[in-house]
């Protein structure tokens, strides 16, 4: 059995209260207990969360299409729990044409079959519901849940790729599951469970404790731990709560305290002598555990986060003294784990978690999908492509009969290729994804997209579709077991190109974090925070951490954190400035810079000839800069909760760059950090302005525009003449003229040189 099912089994037999030894915290001896131990007896913590097949990651409805057709997603089950029910509320569609007696959907959970779906005829044009038990017994570490149709129309000879045979589940489709908790030993060999669990697939909320007034140090260091909690959850978002002085009621939590500054629930605490790492169980629920982050001072607790991260594979026990710590030389640009090589061809085997996310099987198998990650500011005008060299196999068809394997970047399709008897796709089938659209069709294997097709976050798709042969007028049924898959030594290459962007373009912030991310462990970046932050504003400069961690899959160690008064030192370095106006004298002083401002009730919003909605991709086309000339402004002064992400070039160095997350008040920046996390209001946000209210995302582009970066000096000069058209024709009349001019000399002279020689 497994461990899941094991613990299942033993927690529906417990009838009474778990018993929990808290192993001791020490400080000045081994024997030593700290006042924070747990009581020796433990009521089992009960919880139950319902997740969207949405926020399990189907963006789109589940579509089951032939007569095997199959779909589904995946769900994990965490180490400090163990799942003692699951409920699935099913919404689906199925085609009545159908035969109801013949036809059905398996439900398959970790490949067992947990219960078949009929389909009635008479209900085939209505959206079904049904709630379905699920064996908890089943579930382990990861799982999937799977739904097989079983489709059939006729009786007789039939196409299994019929388009009467489908049906659809909705991505509103529910999963319940009630989870008892777990007694766990306080050991870091385990960390980072329970804080992250990768096996959870929802969003990391974890609660950050701090003493009543925090200092600036020690904010820093839990900023590097915050990023490094960003990197590790990934595509599942974090947050971090931020509590002053109090304890989460029911969670697990990181505490950060010095000798002299912590919370009043470590009054009695031992000191420290060094930096210092533990964990212990939560004094207001047992069954949760607090990650402590000790120190003599601030030096001690930046000291202590670096180790934790970086050398956490060598932490065991329930505490660990730091001796010392050194950093190795700042990373180089452009570097960052989560981004494609910028050096040399990337393979497709480094862009994945495994090489199964490279396989599918069956006749219309899922898309395999592929992440890219490229640096916000690539210059790609001009290009002729991105060149890819694809490998591929697949179970050969007997003859050529139709199977596909089609590539699309972002789903916009790119190519198709025949799949052939040889069963594998190799160097012939190396393609580019061109970046200029100079017509419709390419020679050999090039295929035209437009340059807006690739960001900052792409995805290639690859997409295979089987045919069945058929036998006269029917299909053979007697294999439809293929399968297929990418090879992973596939490349993909972005090396050669410069760097060079046009901003403020705050859609690079918000979907990698550029420019702060341009360097993996944000050498060269500053946070301005106020001078003293609200439990709002440290938990918006956590999670924005946490945001380029995710980015960069880097935690943020060469960062700096500084308050208003402390600005001289950091005027060489891209700021992001966190806190509303009233907290940020900053933004008063800049208020000539900002064309936009949100200052309380009071909001003053620049109007322009241009929106930044419809920008088109504008920064990644050099010929179609608009015009950001403010033509007015409106002050009003309006009650609610307005948040705004302002970007500017930087009022101390050039080419520096400012971006501003502010609000009318210090509980509006939840507003900016909940944009931030939904996909589709990233996608609105643009230029050098968004305002963020409600669910509504208006960007603006209005004021001056800056470049950076460095380009060749024969691509600067024609990227500086495309942007000048009546430059370049009266240059192109002056070469020709002067072109015309050389000749006519040219002839006379030699024409002279004739009548001489006569």
């Amino acid at each position: 059995m497994t461990r899941h099912v094991l613990i299942s089994l033993l927690a529906l037999t417990l009838a009474g209260p778990i018993a929990v030894a808290a192993p001791p915290i020490a400080s000045a001896g081994p024997a030593e207990r700290t006042p924070l131990a747990a009581s020796a007896t433990v009521t089992p913590l009960i919880t139950s969360r319902t997740q969207t097949f949405r926020q399990l990651g189907a963006q789109a409805p589940l579509n089951l299409h032939g007569g095997s057709g199959v779909a589904g997603v995946s769900f994990g089950s965490r180490s400090d729990e163990v799942i003692t029910q699951a409920k699935l509320k099913l919404r689906y569609t199925y085609s009545p044409s159908m035969l109801a007696d013949l036809s059905h959907i398996k439900v398959m959970l970790n490949d067992e079959i947990v219960a078949v779906v009929p389909l009635p005829k008479d209900k085939g044009s209505e959206t079904q519901q049904l709630e379905l038990p699920l064996d908890s017994r089943l579930l382990t570490d990861f799982n999937r849940l799977q739904f097989r149709l079983i489709g059939h129309y006729t009786n007789q000879c039939e196409d299994p790729a019929n388009s009467s045979l489908w049906a659809q589940i909705s991505n509103t489709s529910e999963l319940t599951l009630t989870a008892q908790s777990l007694s766990l030993v306080n050991d870091l060999a385990h960390f980072p469970e329970p804080f992250f669990d990768r096996r959870d697939f929802t969003r990391l909320t974890l609660p950050f404790v701090f003493a009543g007034h925090p200092s600036i140090g020690t904010l820093q260091a839990a900023g590097v731990l915050s990023s490094w909690f960003g990197a590790a959850a990934g595509w599942r978002g974090a947050r971090f709560p931020t509590l002053l002085d109090s304890l989460p009621a029911s969670q697990h939590a990181v505490v950060f305290a010095t000798n002299d500054q912590r919370p009043g629930f470590l009054a009695k605490y031992p000191s420290v002598k060094a930096p210092t790492v533990a964990i212990i169980t939560n004094p207001n629920q047992p069954a949760r555990k607090l990650l402590m982050v000790l120190g003599r001072d601030d030096s001690d607790l930046k000291q202590a986060a670096d180790a934790l991260v970086l050398g956490q594979a060598a932490m065991t026990g329930p505490q660990v003294t730091v001796a010392g710590i050194k950093l190795d030389a700042p990373r180089q640009a452009y570097d960052a784990p989560n981004w494609v090589r910028m050096d040399r061809a990337t393979k497709f085997g480094e862009l994945v978690g495994s090489q199964q996310d490279l396989e599918v099987s069956g006749q219309q198998p899922d898309q395999i999908r592929v992440n890219l990650r490229v640096p916000a500011d690539l210059f790609t005008w001009r290009s002729r492509g991105i060149p890819i060299a694809l490998k591929f196999r697949y179970t050969a068809p007997a003859k050529l009969d139709g199977s596909r394997m089609a590539v699309a970047i972002n789903d916009n399709f790119v190519q198709s290729f025949n799949l052939r008897p040889a069963g594998q796709g190799g160097e012939q089938s190396s393609l580019r994804l061109p970046l200029l659209d100079d017509g419709l069709f390419a020679s050999g294997n090039e295929v035209l997209l437009p340059a807006f097709r690739v960001g900052s976050r792409n995805q290639l798709q690859f997409q295979y579709s089987f045919v069945l042969p058929k036998e006269g007028n029917c299909s053979s049924t007697g294999n439809d077991n293929f399968r297929a898959a990418i090879d992973p030594d596939s490349q993909i290459d972005f090396s050669g190109y410069p760097h060079f962007a046009t901003l403020p373009n705050l859609g690079f912030f918000a979907n990698s974090g550029y420019p702060f991310t341009k360097y993996a462990d944000l050498s060269g970046s500053a946070l301005v925070v106020p001078a003293k932050p609200s439990s709002s504003d440290i938990e918006a400069m956590l999670t924005l951490l946490a945001h380029m961690g995710e980015s960069t899959g880097y935690p943020a160690l060469r960062y700096r954190l500084v308050t208003p008064a402390q600005i001289d030192t950091v005027k060489d370095d891209d700021l992001l400035v966190i806190g509303a106006a009233a907290q940020m004298p900053l933004l008063k002083q800049w208020r000539d810079r900002l064309p936009t401002s949100v200052d309380g009730s009071d909001r003053r919003v620049a109007d322009s000839a241009y929106s930044a909605n419809s920008s088109f991709g504008w920064l990644n086309a050099a010929n179609a800069q608009p015009n950001t000339a403010i033509l007015g402004q409106t002050q009003i002064q309006a009650q609610g909760r307005l948040a705004a992400l302002l970007g500017f070039e930087s009022p101390y160095t050039p080419g520096r760059s400012v971006v501003v997350v502010t609000g009318s008040e210090p509980g509006a920046l939840g507003q900016a950090l909940d944009a931030l996390d939904d996909e589709g209001k990233v996608a609105a946000m643009h230029g050098s302005a968004v305002l963020i209210r409600a669910d509504n995302v208006v960007s603006q582009l209005v004021g001056p525009t800056y470049q950076v970066g460095k380009l060749p000096l024969w691509t600067w000069v024609w990227f500086f003449l495309s942007e000048r058209p009546i430059l370049l024709a009266v240059m192109a009349v002056l070469a020709v003229c002067t072109f015309a001019f050389a000749i006519l000399r040219l002839l006379k002279a030699v024409t002279a040189r004739r009548l001489e020689n006569k």
